[in-house]
């Protein structure tokens, strides 16, 4: 029998590239009545900047408590129906991304302090490159349409494995725990379900929001 491509793609050796770029201190933990910035999913005015993906670092039992209040709040999704473009701007994203690298290359070339952050990127835009290479061999879009959607809330209309992985994003500050990530979604399925489909396509999904937040951070 032949494998369909996200049933047997290993993660990419870089795919740790994720790891917080600059330090802060945390944010209390807030609500899921905060909007986590949901702005990309609508137009940007010219010049304008998106936020980062930031809410209140958690730990173990704070992304357990999150996962059943995420799955209550999503409620049941609906199975009906196309799904609003998945991919909301990754082209985008990594025309940013390589205008961000020429700025700090061409800083670097004038003799300029280049923060760790900074040095990082101009490093490492293959690993970059290469996760959307992933995104885009990983799953095709038309698997995507096939996912339950949420049907309510800022994004209504997307598959909500996207929510999930926005919230686990947020509250990670872009840090990848696989204990944290097992905890959110033991804790959503307690109340939610999730369909084989939405586990298969949950790292391509991360991908993505990963790197809407470093052109966020880049910018």
């Amino acid at each position: 029998m032949t494998r369909r491509p996200w049933q047997h793609r290993p993660a990419a050796s870089g795919s740790r590239w994720w790891l917080r770029l600059c330090s802060r201190t945390p944010a209390p933990f807030q609500s899921l009545r905060r909007p986590l910035a949901w702005q990309v999913l609508r137009p940007q005015a010219p010049g304008e900047q998106a936020p980062p993906i930031r809410a209140g670092l958690l730990g173990a039992a704070g992304f357990h408590q999150l996962g059943l209040d995420l799955a209550l709040a999503h409620g049941e999704p609906s199975r009906t129906g196309r799904s609003r473009p998945f991919f909301p701007r990754l082209r985008q994203n990594i025309a940013v991304l390589h205008q961000a690298h020429a700025a700090i290359a061409q800083q670097e070339s004038n003799g300029r302090h280049i923060s760790p952050a900074g040095a990082w990127l101009l490093d490492n835009i293959h690993l970059v490159v290469a996760q959307t290479r992933e995104v885009h061999d990983g799953l095709p879009r038309r698997y995507f349409r096939g996912l339950p959607v949420l049907a309510t809330g800022p994004l209504a209309g997307l598959p909500r494995v996207y929510a999930i992985a926005w919230t686990y994003v947020a509250h990670a500050d872009s840090a990848f725990d696989p204990r944290l990530m097992v905890e959110l979604l033991q804790a959503y399925q307690q109340h939610q379900p999730l369909t084989q489909g939405e586990l298969w396509a949950l790292p391509t999904t991360l991908r993505v929001v990963l790197v809407e937040n470093l052109r966020r951070l880049a910018e």
